[in-house]
């Protein structure tokens, strides 16, 4: 097993991994349609894994990424309409192993999603979400938050000074909302924390998930770009965020008064660590 050390997301995107690991699939035919796919690993103390795609009736299609460890999230990759099942091995483990956790996806013409490990180790689900794509009213921008920083309590997301999203736990995303297109202030309100800024701006026809991650003891945050005009961005601009300068990501730290937590954490962790080989087999 892989030691796990988590790196900061935004600079880890897998879109290199994604196209070095599909293998004999053949591009997707105007009258077949297509869908998109993005794959995300969102738990903090489950160790790198490797994540496999296969196409129901489809022996054609098979999809590996490996050692995606956690804040790690794909670009969108194009896929066939179909139905698909999602596994998460052990990192390093031989196809053959039992899956740790797995899903289906029935994937629909036209639509996107985002395929997350979240939660904790212990309660550890691959949760489908459904992309909203389609295009935003004139003016707006669309907009969503995935929770994935265990200490933090309920996050709740203010623009302008008003709450536009509230009360989304750890492990959860939260619905989308409209919100005026243009340059904006998005404060972050975790529970256990004071709130912080985030200067943005969210471009009218445009779909934004913020995403909120936790770090040796700090929040990370980034507001991505996931749609344009109806259509998904293949790399999926991190637009600004918490945490410090890193690839495409700037912005300010939170710094998190989870000391005791975390030394307790450290140990939980050291067990779920050997846990997942005895569950994955």
């Amino acid at each position: 097993m892989r030691k796990f050390q988590p790196k900061t997301w935004g600079a880890v995107a897998l879109a290199g991994a994604l196209t070095a690991a599909l293998i004999g699939v053949p591009p997707a035919s105007a009258a077949a349609g297509e869908s998109y796919l993005r794959l995300a690993h969102l738990s903090p103390d489950t160790p790198r894994v490797d994540v496999y795609l296969t196409a129901f009736g489809r022996p054609d299609f098979h999809l590996r990424v490996n050692g995606v460890g956690y804040g790690d999230v794909s670009d969108y990759q194009t896929i066939q309409p179909g139905e698909y099942t999602i596994a998460m091995r052990p990192a390093g483990a031989p196809p053959s192993t039992k899956p740790a956790i797995s899903t289906t996806l029935s994937a629909r013409n036209g639509r996107a999603y985002t395929v997350a490990g979240l939660g904790s180790f212990a309660d550890l689900a691959l949760k489908v979400l459904d992309d909203e794509i389609s295009l935003p009213p004139a003016g707006q921008a669309r907009m969503r938050v995935v929770n994935a920083a265990p200490h933090a309590g309920d996050l709740s997301i203010k623009r302008a000074g008003t709450a536009v999203i509230e009360h989304v736990a750890f492990g959860d995303a939260s619905s989308y909302v409209y919100v005026p297109g243009g340059p904006t202030s998005l404060t972050v309100q975790p529970v256990q924390a004071e709130p912080t800024s985030l200067p943005v701006t969210l471009a009218t026809g445009s779909v934004y998930t913020v995403l909120v991650l936790e770090k040796n003891g700090a929040l990370s945050a980034g507001v991505r770009q996931d749609a344009s005009g109806a259509k998904v961005v293949p790399h999926g601009a991190v637009e600004t965020g918490l945490g410090g300068p890193s690839g495409s990501d700037t912005g300010l730290r939170l710094v998190l008064l989870v000391a005791a937590a975390a030394a307790g954490g450290a140990l939980v962790l050291t067990r779920r660590r050997n846990r997942i080989t005895s569950r994955a087999a």
